[in-house]
């Protein structure tokens, strides 16, 4: 019953969008259990208004409790019998045509099972909506009673996110865009620091190589890879970059002169945060979380790194 249902509020949705959006073309549907969905084409930008809007009209159609009606035609009869039919005729292959029509709202070719009336779709709702492609999207939707839980748990999720903004509904989505752009402004503050930060990292003569040893903190993590990256260009330099935050992160490199394989010091000192990593023998990096006393731990650590860079001598 559920597919019928589906399939037949798939119908009454999309005509809704194409009265709401005229430019909208179907890619193609798909019924199942677990999750309905419908594939378009738009040029435009999809707006949630416009699919408010015809969400609501979808809606007010299955209240209206309009009959499905099935028809059948002549394929070359149909276009002038049904002249608003939704049909792809290059891909029927038979004579006769069968055309699913929601009383006076909607005509389409159609071999699947629907419903006799709109009412017993009960409701419609959007769950999910992804743009899958430069003019291509995906909305998700549910009919009946898994709508309506859908809504309260939706309802649940807006709810709680206007509690934790302190703002008023009709401000959220304003209050949302204001913290992502100080979101990205912070984010340019901190890859300016982690750049000056790093570009005055000084190293230590261990036996004429140059030993980076650093643990640092609130610095940017692609930028620290890339640091690394540029100084282990140099001759004679190794390097071993603890980088602190919710968690552990670790990057141990040495430069192409220098003969020895950084995984298995980068898998020792892991191996004491709980953590893997890996990469190539020059460059290698991974994560762990902050074990009590990970500081002493760290002081510890490079003693050993000071101790394996004195014996590459």
């Amino acid at each position: 019953m559920k597919d019928k249902r589906a399939h037949t509020g798939e119908h009454i949705f999309f005509r809704s969008l194409s009265k709401v959006i005229p430019e909208v073309s179907l890619q193609k549907i798909s019924i199942k259990e677990e999750k309905n969905a419908l594939f378009f084409n738009y040029d435009g930008e999809l707006s949630w208004e416009k699919l408010l809007e015809a969400e609501k009209l979808t809606n007010r159609i299955i209240e209206e409790d309009r009959k499905i009606i099935v028809h059948n035609s002549k394929k070359e009869e149909v276009i002038s019998k049904f002249p608003e039919i939704r049909i792809k005729l290059d891909r029927i292959q038979t004579e006769a045509v069968r055309i699913i029509e929601v009383e006076d709202y909607d005509y389409a070719a159609c071999s699947g099972e629907h419903v006799n009336s709109t009412k017993e779709i009960d409701f419609f709702m959007i769950t999910k909506v992804n743009k899958t492609g430069s003019n291509s999207y995906r909305v998700e939707f549910e009919i009946s009673e898994k709508a309506k839980e859908e809504a309260l748990k939706l309802s649940k999720i807006a709810l709680a996110s206007i509690e934790i903004l302190q703002s008023a509904p009709e401000n959220v989505e304003r209050t949302i865009l204001n913290l992502m752009k100080d979101n990205e402004r912070f984010r340019q503050h901190i890859n300016q620091f982690s750049q000056k930060s790093i570009d005055n990292l000084t190293p230590e003569d261990i036996s004429g190589t140059n030993l980076y040893f650093e643990v640092l903190k609130g610095i940017d993590k692609k930028i620290l890879m890339k640091r690394a990256g540029e100084i282990i260009e140099k001759t004679k330099t190794f390097l071993v970059f603890f980088l602190i935050d919710e968690g552990l992160f670790v990057i141990c490199g040495r430069s192409k002169d220098i003969n020895y394989d950084t995984r298995p010091l980068l898998n020792n000192i892991l191996g004491r945060f709980n953590g893997k990593g890996g990469g190539r023998d020059n460059f290698s990096q991974g994560g762990g979380v902050l074990v009590q006393d990970y500081e002493n731990i760290i002081e510890m650590i490079k003693i050993e790194v000071k101790d394996i860079v004195s014996s590459l001598a």
